[in-house]
Order: structure tokens, then C-alpha cells, then sequence
């Protein structure tokens, strides 16, 4: 799904990427089509394994590799800084440390499916007026980082770079995961396996296997898509306070598999509906509402050091 660019701004200061889930399925689905009844009368785990090793690097990664998109964002007065560092298996990650003179809290952002960091300018000039710093990362594949991305390398590099930002003299007391879309899966594993102040997940959904359903109704799928990026089954686990954000009129990913999501969370949580907002545009829509709600959850768990209560 593409976003319109307003008349007068520009794509690549918009606050979110534009993300391609569902271009990129009407191809996935016509190969399904063909394959899966041949899978079914050969029933080879093999073959099922190949279908779903395809299917996810098929539908669910799309990342735009450097020098694709804006790799300079101080010529929109972002001030920033190249760093590098090793995911847990030794591959090559690359950020943007976006430091505030007075920042209240640390925010680690991981994005979506699509494009890279340099696609997402808009939105961390957002996030920087509510006075935070920003690690801005591409997971491996994406961007100028090495490697091919996967699930266990995503939840990997999540890891890395809550670890980096420690490294950096910030305490994780103070730092805030922040996930949009495919990103709130990699936010809430990140979460599961570091003791963050906060987390912040928007636009995102239960578990892949529900979203094969919805995208390829009447089609099975779901049954190549299982243990996939399962949110559902960690949220419950999570102490921190947690802020589930999604618009009503999401195309991508339906406002009731963000709820059902919420629901599945345990307490502290908060939820906020956007009216009228699709699935990139949440900000826009939202508007100063959004951000004061977002501001306000960030200086709520940096007071709080992530205490549940």
C-alpha cells in the first residue's frame, strides 16, 4: 500500500515509509495458487518447507538497499551520526544515532518491511521534537547493513541494538522500543528478551499466520505461515507499560488484529485509535493528539524506569 505525498511535500521527509504489503501479494498469491494443491497431493515436508522459506522472503521482506533513499538527513536539519555495530552472530548492522541536548528518554525505533532508515527521515524529525534521542536502525538486508534478513536475524538485530545503546552510556531504564508494522513484532521480541523502560507498538498485528488469512482469504496459507512473528504469544509476557497505536481505517493490517493484540497484553498497557487513519499515515492523522500522547507515554516511563504500576 502506497501513501499520497500532500501537494508541495516531499516523499522523502514523510513520516513513514511507504510500505508495498499488499502489491507484493497479488504475486505471492497466484504462485500459491499453482503450488499449493501440488503440495498437497505430494505432502513433502520438504516441499512445505521450501514454500514457507519463500513465502517469507517473498512477501515479507522488501528492503531498499544504499544508496536508495536519503543518506544525508542533516540537509533537512536532522543532526545524526553514522554508526556501526555486530549483531549476536557477527553480521554488520548500521544506524543513525540522533542525539538530544535535553533528551528525556532514549527512543530505539525499528520500522517496517519495506525501504531502509533512509526512507523515514520525516518521522524522526517528529520523534526528536518530543525530546528523545533516536537509534534509528536497518535490520541485516536493509539499508547499508550486511547479510539477508530473516525472523531469527530481525529479533537478533533488535538485540544488538538495545546492546549498542547501553554501550553507549544509556541505561535501559530509560529507552523506549518503538515498532511500526512488521517492526512492533520485532519491538515486542526485543522486549521479551531486554528489560526496557517502554514500549510503544503501532500499526502491527497478532501473528503472521493471521495475516496470511486476511490477505489470502479463502486460501490456506496460514498453514506455511505458522510460528511466524507470533506478538500474541509474548505480549502477555511483557511488565513494562506498553502503548498499542493503530488507525481505524487500516488497509493493511485490520484495526481488529491490532485490538486483538491489545487485548492479548498484559497490564500496564494503553490503547490509542487513530480516526480515519490508514496504515502509514497514523501521525498525520493524528496530529498534535499524537504526538502529545506519545510524548507523554515516553516521559511516563522514563520516570517509572519501566516499573509495572
Amino acid at each position: 500500500m502506497r501513501d499520497s505525498v500532500p501537494p508541495g511535500r516531499r516523499p522523502e521527509v514523510m513520516m513513514n515509509a511507504t510500505e508495498t504489503e499488499s502489491q507484493s501479494s497479488s504475486s505471492f498469491s497466484s504462485f500459491l495458487r499453482v503450488t499449493l494443491p501440488s503440495l498437497a497431493v505430494a505432502g513433502t515436508v520438504g516441499a512445505l518447507g521450501a514454500l514457507r522459506r519463500r513465502f517469507q522472503h517473498s512477501l515479507i521482506f522488501h528492503p531498499s538497499r544504499y544508496p536508495t533513499g536519503v543518506w544525508n538527513p542533516a540537509i533537512y536539519g536532522l543532526p545524526y551520526e553514522d554508526v556501526w555495530f555486530d549483531g549476536e552472530d557477527g553480521i554488520r548492522l548500521h544506524g543513525w544515532w540522533i542525539e538530544h541536548p535535553r533528551a528525556a528518554a532514549t527512543v530505539v525505533f525499528c520500522h517496517g518491511n519495506t525501504g531502509s532508515i533512509g526512507d523515514r527521515i520525516g518521522l524522526y524529525l517528529q520523534l526528536r521534537r518530543l525530546k528523545v534521542n533516536i537509534l534509528a536502525f536497518d535490520y541485516r538486508g536493509y539499508g547499508r547493513s550486511h547479510g539477508r534478513p530473516s525472523e531469527k536475524g530481525l529479533f537478533s538485530d533488535v538485540r544488538a541494538a538495545l546492546d549498542f545503546v547501553v554501550e553507549r552510556g544509556v541505561a535501559l531504564e530509560r529507552t523506549v522500543l518503538f515498532g511500526h508494522s512488521l517492526g512492533g513484532a520485532v519491538a515486542v521480541d526485543g522486549a521479551l528478551h531486554r528489560p526496557v523502560a517502554g514500549l510503544v507498538v503501532q500499526s502491527s498485528f497478532t501473528q503472521l499466520a493471521d495475516m496470511a488469512r486476511h490477505v489470502f482469504r479463502g486460501t490456506p496459507v496460514h498453514l506455511i505461515a505458522r510460528n511466524e512473528f507470533r506478538s500474541v504469544e509474548k505480549v502477555d509476557r511483557l511488565p513494562m507499560p506498553k502503548l498499542f497505536i493503530h488507525g481505524t481505517e487500516d488497509g493493511t493490517v485490520p484495526f481488529s488484529i491490532g485490538e486483538s493484540l491489545f487485548a492479548a497484553a498484559a497490564e500496564p498497557k494503553q490503547w490509542y485509535p487513530v480516526p480515519r487513519a490508514g496504515h502509514n499515515d497514523v501521525d498525520r492523522w493524528g496530529g498534535r493528539a499524537y504526538l502529545k500522547t506519545v510524548k507523554g507515554f515516553f516521559r511516563r516511563c522514563a520516570e517509572s524506569g519501566g516499573e509495572a504500576g
